[in-house]
């Protein structure tokens, strides 16, 4: 396991970084780089998206009210690789206040914002 120093939303974090591989297997150079490239994603314009996809499926959990601080609700944990051979795919990982049993996943492809979605998208 890695931790990386990484600004998401305008706030600095430290996070786990766990590879998604069987016991005994290496990490892939693919993994690798997606490593080497993580703080290149587009964080910032991903938390339009997340507000959105919040605004979307939980809009009577928000009871009208506005989405001004990403951080009462959505608090990034960890950061997930997967093995795979291509392209380059991580998830940020978060505490999510109102889907606290499945939170958040944000999943990045060649780190371009591809999907957010509960925690199970990424896993």
């Amino acid at each position: 396991m890695n931790k990386v120093e990484i600004t998401i939303w305008g706030r600095d974090f430290e996070l786990d970084v766990f590879y998604q591989n069987y016991p005994g297997e290496e990490v892939s150079d693919n993994q690798l780089e997606t490593f080497k490239r993580i703080m290149n994603a587009d964080y910032y314009g991903s938390e339009d998206e997340v507000k959105k996809y919040i605004r979307d499926n939980y809009e009577s959990e928000l009871n009208g009210d506005s989405i001004n601080n990403i951080f009462r609700l959505v608090m990034p944990k960890s950061i997930v690789i997967p093995r795979v051979e291509s392209p380059r795919v991580f998830a940020v990982m978060c505490d999510f206040k109102l889907d606290i049993e499945h939170g958040m996943a944000v999943v990045f492809e060649d780190e371009k914002l591809i999907d957010i979605g509960p925690q199970d998208i990424a896993l």
